[in-house]
């Protein structure tokens, strides 16, 4: 039922080419049975339906060859949905492509019932009897939902080219002069020969006679239009024409006339069996552009039923040749090419003076797709619409295409549609959905130390909410947060709210008391002997015993024939009865390795301390070694990953350095906590090398150094037999790139004009080639990268952006990786709502989204790491921007505290870093959003994160607000003030890339 419209009619087209279900028009018919779902709902609509297409298997059967108990269920699990949602009609879609989803004598079984067309469906099941017979139990009208003319589902890759497709007892075979091989690959019957109408009416007549249906309903698929098909080829009927033309000398009108012709058939044969079954159809929103025709919409549409489909669908109204008509007005609110409120306004005109009524297809499968317009991320699109529909005072009802976004909440949307129609909330209001009391942290049974802890959730704003007897603040929209005092033990909240109770359960686990050591005899302290793991460390390598013992003892450590000396820090008196003890510490150089040993072992460490002569001893479970200065051995760096992390120490808990790449060689001085540390003090994990024994590294001398300018970085490539392991660092005013165990040389070419340097100085201290360059301007350091490659060292300096800065694209040139934190799986924060409200990741993304329209609409090229709801890793984003090189990558997250903070405590925007090359953009971006958006500076800080870690752009983490705070959560889930923020994103980036640019 989707169609595409525009100048970007294409991409439109094919983000509807999905099949658009029609509806039917609510009747005055009384049902038996519980009927609350059409009387209890306010009189506002008189239909509210939804589509659920059989074609391909979209809504029902989920799958071909299921047993008619499981066809049962889902038909009873669709039935269910759609009352809760307050739905008064389903348009059941029982003949998608000349088959039946009913016991026909005229049409064969569907093959999306059994998997074959024409095999009869288990024990003969009959679906539409079904579901008529359990949806008037339940007050919901059905409406039989016909594709009059597809015959079959052929692509223009794999046409279907004769009636042979079709089943042997397919009644279309019988009138083969009738069925058409269309341009979409599709057969389809020849609406031009009158028996293709006439078995399209007996199929009608069949379902009318034999079924208890409220309507008859046609979607809008007429001819297949040539403009939309990848071939370019009209619909064939040239012989057809010939034939039947009468006295129509223009094609055009002929085929209008066709189908006016089976409209109005079809009307009169509905009429003339049961007057009160309805009859309608749900055409593509777009009559005519009005710059065609002057009667048309005020839109840019590419396709339009009246020239494209031959379908005459302001005609049908204006000669009531229809019950209704549901027009699919699948755009958003504002909407350029296709505005829904002008689209709206233009049928509510062409339904005025007429008794044909007036309902809208709403786009319910757009909710949350990201490859529709933004609008589609507010989750307040749908209810806007209905609010319009009121507004106008002229639509009868509303019907959704996208049973499965319906099914599934997208946003919300099952909620707000239960709200606006069972309960009566205004769809104008922000808050449309039929609140019930939520606490969505902590859950029930959470058990703390904490004294104190943030119980986080939303209610009804309408209707107050009480803690035992005191009334809740709350937001204008129902969110709120309480900081309370818990008790040891058990502690119990009892919420109260619209009359129901809810009782939320924490338990407060007694805190670890700490008792006061107290040494009464000379002894250790236990657990204060440090190191407590092996270790290996190369002759001349120092390491540092400690421990504690009685202030005033001798203490040492015996490390095989070693003995290490304590020195104890001054301490407080003993009491009378007490030793105090103090700490001791005491450092040991490890010695030589005599002979051709390449490790000794000197032992476990064995602590001694002598308090007055009683002496007391303590060995201790770790081994020390010595790596002999004689024995060479070098670790050289393969990772399957980008890079391998250096550390500042032996384990993942110290701090990243400057990161280590494929084939980078330097001697290994230590072990521990399996880790190396290497000569160039940097510890790394055994995983991350391979180790070569009994080796030298060669003597690493740079013979030259060339300096060219690389596009959007400065190329320095420094000729020399080793891949040195390296190391960047920086100040305000400039670089430095330390080239660990090698001897520099003078770099003897200027810097090139592009390059953020004007002057570099080579400095050899210490065995390490130190080269240090003088930035053009302050914090002007973007990033860099290293490669090895063909016997040099390449260290690229990242120079600042080049963007054109003038005309209607002033960012051309720039390149922004954006990242929508979180996604998939991965929800990220959750917001006083629970799951039924947004998720950080929803917001994050509609964030990113809405900042890429910003820049790219000024020229930028935008890569984002996700589009979608999908779960990205963090290694996945971390390397994009590795591999992308952007002029500046932006994470998108919002923050949360944990649950014993004080939620009202926490607020504002703040922005992360991980390198020195992204602390200048960090406090630019953060000083620019704050003053844009009047928002809480909550600064700007170093945090190791690891989609910050890459250092080949500046990379910055930006939280836009606190997900735990009601105040600001309410603040966030807007979609105008997303919109706000990716503004503000987009013109603090806009704004650095200006600042910064070469």
């Amino acid at each position: 039922m989707n169609k595409k419209i525009g100048t970007i009619g294409i991409l439109i087209l094919i983000l509807m080419l999905f099949p658009i279900m029609g509806y039917k028009i609510f009747n005055d018919r009384q049902y038996e049975g519980n009927t609350t779902n059409a009387q209890d709902t306010p009189a506002v609509e008189d239909l509210r339906g939804v589509w659920i297409a059989s074609v391909n298997n979209i809504n029902f059967p989920s799958k071909p060859g299921l047993t008619a108990e499981e066809q049962m269920k889902e038909l009873d699990k669709i039935i269910e949905n759609t009352k809760y949602m307050g739905l008064n009609a389903i348009f059941f879609q029982v003949r998608p492509t000349g088959d039946a989803l009913y016991k026909s004598s005229i049409f064969p079984w569907s093959a999306y019932l059994t998997g074959e067309q024409g095999k009869a469906n288990d024990r003969n099941f009959d679906p539409l009897e079904y579901i008529i017979e359990q949806g008037h139990k339940n007050g919901i009208q059905i409406h039989a939902w016909i594709n009059p003319l597809r015959l079959s589902m052929g692509t223009t890759k794999k046409p279907d080219k004769d009636v042979k497709v079709l089943s042997e007892n397919h009644p279309a075979r019988k009138i083969s002069n009738a069925v058409v091989s269309a341009n979409t690959g599709q057969l389809y019957l020849d609406p031009g020969c009158p028996e293709a109408v006439k078995l399209i009416t007996e199929g009608v007549a069949e379902i009318v006679r034999n079924y208890d249906i409220d309507g008859i309903h046609f979607d809008d698929y007429f001819y297949p239009s040539k403009t939309e098909a990848a071939n370019k080829q009209d619909f064939n009927d040239d012989e057809t024409y010939k034939k039947y033309k009468g006295g129509f000398k223009n094609k055009d009108d002929w085929r209008r006339n066709n189908i006016d012709t089976l409209i109005r058939s079809t009307y009169d044969t509905v009429k003339g069996i049961k007057p009160e079954v309805q009859f309608g159809v749900s055409p593509f929103a777009i009559w005519s552009n009005k710059d065609r025709n002057k009667d048309g919409s005020d839109t840019q549409g590419g396709i339009s039923t009246y020239y494209d489909y031959f379908a005459d669908s302001r005609k049908w109204v204006k000669e009531e040749y229809l019950d209704y008509i549901a027009p699919q007005i699948y755009w958003n609110i504002g909407f350029k090419i296709a505005d829904y409120s002008v689209l709206l306004d233009w049928w509510k005109n062409v339904c005025a003076g007429t008794n044909v009524k007036l309902y809208v297809g709403h786009a319910a499968y757009k909710i949350n797709d990201t490859s529709q317009a933004n609008e589609w991320l507010d989750p307040l699109q749908i209810p806007k619409q209905i609010a319009l529909n009121r507004e106008s005072k002229a639509v009868s009802g509303s019907i959704y295409y996208g049973y499965a976004k319906l099914e599934s909440n997208a946003l919300g949307i099952k909620e707000k549609l239960h709200g606006i129609y069972s309960a009566g909330r205004d769809p104008g209001s922000s808050v449309p959905e039929d609140r019930q009391l939520i606490i969505s942290s902590p859950a029930n049974g959470y058990e703390t130390s904490s004294s104190k802890i943030s119980l986080l959730g939303s209610c009804d704003p309408d209707q107050p909410v009480y803690l035992e007897d005191t009334l809740v603040e709350t937001s204008d929209n129902g969110y709120f947060t309480v900081y309370a005092d818990l008790k040891d033990g058990e502690n119990s909240f009892v919420f109260k709210h619209k009359g129901n109770q809810t009782i939320i359960k924490i338990k407060k686990k007694a805190a670890a008391v700490s008792t006061a050591y107290t040494m009464n005899k000379p002894e250790f302290k236990p657990g204060s002997f440090l190191p407590v793991q092996s270790m290996t460390m190369r002759t001349g390598r120092k390491v540092t015993f400690s421990c504690q013992a009685p202030k005033g003892a001798k203490v040492w450590v015996e490390i095989g024939k070693y003995k290490v000396d304590l020195t104890g820090t001054e301490g407080s008196s003993s009491s009378e009865g007490t030793l105090t003890p103090v700490k001791y510490t005491g450092t040991f150089t490890f010695p030589a390795v005599s002979g051709n040993q390449r490790v000794m072992s000197l032992g476990n460490p064995v602590f001694v301390l002598d308090y007055n002569g009683k002496k007391v001893t303590s060995k201790q479970s770790n081994t020390i070694s010595v790596q002999s200065s004689k024995y060479n051995k070098y670790a050289v760096v393969s990772t399957s990953e980008a890079e391998a992390p250096a550390r500042s120490g032996p384990s993942t808990s110290y701090s990243r350095v400057t990161p280590l790449i494929n084939g980078a060689s330097d001697y290994v001085e230590g072990q521990q906590n399996n880790f190396y540390l290497l000569k160039s003090g940097m510890w790394v994990s055994a995983s991350d090398v391979k180790i070569v024994n009994d080796k030298a590294i060669k003597t690493n001398n740079i013979s030259s150094i060339k300096v060219t300018a690389n596009a959007g970085y400065t190329d320095l490539t420094f000729k020399m037999p080793v891949n040195a392991v390296f190391d960047v660092s920086a100040a305000s005013d400039r670089v430095t790139l330390t080239l660990y165990n090698t001897k520099g040389i003078k770099i003897g070419s200027p810097a090139p004009g592009s390059s953020i340097y004007s002057s570099a100085v080579c400095r050899n201290a210490s065995g390490n080639a130190e080269y240090t360059f003088k930035l053009k301007k302050p914090d002007s350091f973007y990033g860099y990268y290293v490669q090895y490659k063909n016997g040099s060292l390449v260290f690229s300096l990242k120079n600042g952006p080049k963007i054109a800065k003038t005309g209607t694209k002033p960012l051309s040139g720039l390149k922004v990786l954006l990242d929508a934190g979180h996604g998939g799986k991965e929800t990220g924060a959750i917001g006083p709502a629970g799951k039924n409200g947004l998720y950080e990741k929803d917001i994050n993304l509609s964030i990113a989204l809405n900042t890429r329209k910003y820049l790219k609409a000024l020229g930028a090229e935008v890569i984002m790491t996700r589009t979608s709801d999908t779960t990205v890793s963090l290694s996945e984003r971390a390397d994009m921007i590795r591999n992308k090189k952007p002029d500046i990558a932006v994470s998108i997250h919002n923050n949360s505290m944990d649950v014993t903070a004080d939620y009202t405590k926490h607020t504002g925007l703040l922005t992360l870093y991980s390198r020195d090359s992204s602390k200048a953009a960090a406090g630019f971006i953060q000083k620019a959003l704050t003053a844009d958006l009047q928002r809480k500076d909550g600064g700007y800080r170093w945090q190791s994160l690891s989609v910050c870690i890459p250092v080949q752009a500046p990379a910055i983490l930006i939280e836009c607000g606190f997900m735990s705070n009601p105040a600001e959560y309410e603040w966030l889930v807007n979609y105008e003030n997303q919109v706000k923020i990716a503004d503000s994103i987009g013109k603090a980036v806009e704004s650095w890339a200006y600042n910064n640019a070469r």
